[in-house]
């Protein structure tokens, strides 16, 4: 499997003073998964999301956007953590002129990552 070190570059830790913002107004969203782990990325990574794009920009419509966080009761944190990485991914490949890798996907979690894809509408 290749390294993806750098694919959650832009991921902030918990703690950081930046990611502790908690609106729409800061350019860091909070994901978190089934097991309540907190992911902080940078908005436009999360907004790859069609399903995090309305929660966080239709007017008044989600609290998500004033809190500027997500939970994903039903998403795992190894899956939510694989789905972060292809944001940056796709985020990083969006209208690039050189050859675009395949971003890996492990046998095993492949059908999660299917069923969190089509409810993140990624």
């Amino acid at each position: 499997m290749a390294d993806n070190s750098d694919k959650m570059d832009d991921v902030a830790l918990e703690g950081d003073d930046d990611s502790q913002k908690g609106n729409m107004d800061s350019e860091y969203v909070k994901l978190i998964s089934a097991e309540g782990h907190e992911f902080f990325l940078n908005k436009q990574a999360a907004l790859v999301s069609g399903t995090i794009k309305s929660m966080l920009t239709t007017p008044g419509a989600f609290m998500e956007q004033d809190l500027g966080e997500i939970t994903f009761r039903e998403i795992p944190t190894k899956i939510l953590e694989k789905v972060i990485q292809y944001f940056y991914y796709r985020l990083k490949y969006s209208n690039s002129a050189v050859e675009i890798p395949e971003f890996p996907i492990e046998a095993e979690t492949a059908l999660e990552l299917l069923m969190a894809a089509n409810f993140l509408d990624t």
